[in-house]
């Protein structure tokens, strides 16, 4: 049966946790947290969509004036800030490689799993008034576990009316990817965050296959920050698997990606590997 790989959390009750482990002395830290919007997702539901997208709008939230301070301190962490250039550098990857394509046939990027694919909103709507032309020729589509996040960008586009197409599958589900022959680009960030060496190796092999020849595919992988990773294993129970940029470019070869190029922005390493 599928599953969510972010959704790392086992207690059902933190405080109880912390309780019965004799940290007692963490309960404060506990309840103030939760008045910082970013921190209360993360506690609640691990490493969710809103979570990420909370980070990358950057635009703090939370319960009193106290929340909302404590919102923006987290979101100035070194972890946040790697974070949130895994979004920014996405948008500038696609305007890379949509800049670089020659050809006049469709564009078709995916993003897997999809999230609020907030870069692909952006992105579209800005080509829809720099480049109309161009912005007809462009077919986004997303792949997402979660029913409910597919509905809610299904309706967010129902508004914008992009040529965007959005289905809940399985990343691992090569059956997912058929609603499209194959894709120019697929764009993947977060999710190994969540995998091992073994599940990444065979999610990158997946994502080879289902591109087309010349194809990109856009991932990442983070580095450690030791505060923020005691504060998640601690208050959320949300565990990362951390990739160096070595291992990235290690994984990417085995799976068959012969041309490929890295590069970091504080924790954050990106990849972009190009399908021969």
């Amino acid at each position: 049966m599928p599953k969510f790989h972010n959704k790392t959390r086992q207690s059902s009750s933190i405080p109880r946790k912390l309780l019965r482990e004799g940290k007692f002395y963490l309960l404060p830290i506990y309840y103030l947290l939760l008045t910082s919007e970013l921190a209360r997702e993360g506690i609640k539901n691990s490493g969710s969509y809103r979570f990420a997208d909370h980070i990358y709008a950057n635009r703090p939230k939370g319960k009193f004036i106290i929340g909302h301070l404590l919102d923006s301190v987290l979101l100035k962490l070194k972890s946040a800030r790697s974070l949130r250039s895994r979004y920014i550098h996405a948008k500038e990857e696609i305007y890379n490689f949509i800049a670089a394509t020659t050809h006049k046939n469709p564009i078709d990027i995916l993003a897997v799993p999809s999230g609020l694919v907030r870069e692909f909103f952006e992105v579209a709507h800005e080509l829809k008034i720099a480049d109309y032309a161009f912005y007809r020729r462009i077919r986004w589509h997303g792949i997402d576990l979660d029913h409910e996040l597919v509905e809610m960008v299904t309706r967010k586009n129902d508004h914008h009316k992009h040529q965007m197409f959005f289905w809940q599958g399985d990343a691992f589900d090569e059956e997912t990817y058929r609603k499209n022959k194959n894709y120019d680009m697929i764009i993947s960030t977060g999710f190994v965050d969540f995998l091992n060496d073994q599940d990444t190796l065979l999610f990158y092999k997946i994502v080879h296959t289902n591109l087309k020849k010349g194809g990109i595919f856009f991932t990442s992988g983070m580095r450690p920050h030791k505060l923020s990773d005691y504060l998640m294993k601690t208050f959320a129970e949300l565990h990362t698997q951390y990739h160096s940029e070595e291992s990235l470019k290690a994984l990417a070869r085995q799976a068959g990606f012969k041309t490929f190029r890295t590069y970091q922005n504080e924790l954050q390493t990106i990849l972009i590997g190009v399908k021969e």
